[in-house]
């Protein structure tokens, strides 16, 4: 089965919409509601499969997490681009993304 995380305080139509495209085309879902540091951890150690977040959140609600996720080669990547997120921005938000095990690269 796909092991899929979401916040345990928000879950966003979008969200829902994007669970129920995944479950007509996958066997088997576990949607697991965690908080967001817990996420990151539970992704860099395999207890989930894939977190997508389409709500909008700041740099320093990701760096932290995603350091453990890269460090592990668990990629993420900006819904706007597809590619890594990038830090320092003049505009320090997060458009939202998707974390999987796709390699990141050096």
């Amino acid at each position: 089965s796909t092991r899929i995380l979401v916040s345990r305080s928000y879950l966003d139509q979008k969200t829902k919409k994007w669970i129920e495209q995944l479950e007509t085309e996958k066997k088997k879902v576990e949607i697991i509601q965690k908080g967001s540091a817990l996420k990151f951890c539970l992704l860099a150690d395999g207890k989930a499969d894939i977190y997508h977040r389409f709500a909008p959140t700041f740099e320093w609600d990701t760096a932290a997490g995603d350091a453990i996720c890269r460090a592990v080669g668990v990629g993420i990547f900006s819904l706007v681009n597809k590619q890594p997120i990038k830090y320092n921005k003049e505009d320090l938000k997060n458009r939202g993304f998707i974390i999987d095990f796709l390699e990141i690269g050096d």
